[in-house]
């Protein structure tokens, strides 16, 4: 592992400063503990104005990084993840890639194998691992899981049409699904229509699981309003997230009873409603501070280059199932949709 950071400053960079390495770098610029020493992009007027904006050093070429950084946040279109990532770590630099890892599980096993081998952290910016709903999750949630909903729509984006909805959207809830459930998959099913892009902008998927559990997950970036919900069914209670609001709803089964009178009989359930307290916190901000704390202490991240391996291997197995529609409309579709954006 490259340097010891204990008892010093963690230089780091981010390449790419569109829409989400902006948040990077600011989050970057509030630490304590490390010092932004660099930004790349090709976009140089963007890339003037935001380093102008945060007093930091640019570069329009992401190598001239090699050598003035320690870690670093790669946060490009998904195309360029792996070639981006492997010249890093080549060069001994700690990398925090955005999600989806990459295009190919080929791919991300090459980089797996490359981080371990020269003992450096790998780590995937699945956030909402770290939303403090989802965390509040994982402690309320035990199997048998029987189904699970899953619902991430947003409007119509410029961004990201180098994928489809899939990779870019679906592949959250894969993460969180598969981290819950903990179970093969047997079967999938899925739908996908392109609208706008390349790809699918819409996709319905539908996964068996070998315990028995059950999930669905829509996405779509066609939809005026932004969604983000989980719901979970366990044998003697519901769980309700809502990602965006940080906040967990939790109904308990606490009785049942079969209710006879001279008409009919009917089964009756009683249920109690908990609403967990959650300290709402800026889920990048954890996923970040994650990352520099397994770079000082030697950890492996919670989202390592392995788990991430995971949820892009159900979402290559859905994009090979899927039955698609093209509707490939106008990218004027963009321009009327842009209020919703």
């Amino acid at each position: 592992m490259k340097g010891d950071f204990r008892l010093k400053k963690l230089r780091v960079g981010v390449v790419g400063i569109g829409h989400m390495g902006q948040h990077h770098a600011r989050v970057y610029k509030e630490m304590s503990n490390v010092e932004v020493t660099a930004l790349a992009d090709n976009d140089e007027n963007t890339l003037l104005e935001v380093a102008d904006r945060l007093g930091i050093n640019s570069y329009s070429d992401y190598k001239e990084l090699f050598d003035k950084v320690d870690a670093v946040s790669i946060v490009v279109p998904t195309t360029f993840h792996y070639d981006i990532s492997r010249e890093f770590l080549e060069h001994g630099i700690h990398v925090l890639v955005e999600k989806p890892v990459t295009r190919t599980i080929q791919e991300v096993t090459r980089l797996n194998e490359l981080a371990k081998t020269k003992n450096l952290i790998l780590q995937v910016g699945h956030t909402e691992r770290f939303n403090p709903a989802v965390q509040s999750l994982f402690q309320l949630v035990e199997n048998p899981i029987i189904f699970v909903e899953a619902n991430r729509l947003g409007p119509a984006s410029p961004r990201n049409l180098d994928i489809g909805v899939v990779l870019e959207l679906m592949i959250h809830d894969l993460d969180i699904i598969l981290e819950i459930v903990k179970s093969p998959l047997k079967k999938v099913n899925a739908l996908g229509v392109s609208v706008y892009s390349e790809y699918e902008d819409i996709a319905v998927a539908q996964l068996l699981f070998e315990n028995g559990c059950l999930a669905t997950l829509a996405s779509s970036r066609v939809t005026a309003e932004k969604v983000r919900k989980l719901e979970v069914t366990l044998e003697d209670a519901f769980v309700s997230v809502d990602y965006i609001d940080q906040n967990i709803t939790f109904r308990r089964q606490v009785s049942s009873r079969y209710v006879f009178d001279k008409k009919s009989t009917r089964y009756q359930r009683k249920f109690l409603l908990e609403k967990p307290f959650i300290s709402k916190e800026e889920p990048l901000k954890l996923e970040l501070d994650h990352f520099v704390q397994c770079i000082r202490e030697g950890k492996k991240p919670v989202v390592s280059g392995d788990e991430a391996c995971s949820a892009l291997l159900v979402a290559e197995k859905i994009l090979g199932n899927m039955e698609m529609t093209n509707l490939r409309m106008d990218k004027s579709f963009l321009d009327l949709h842009k209020d919703c954006q």
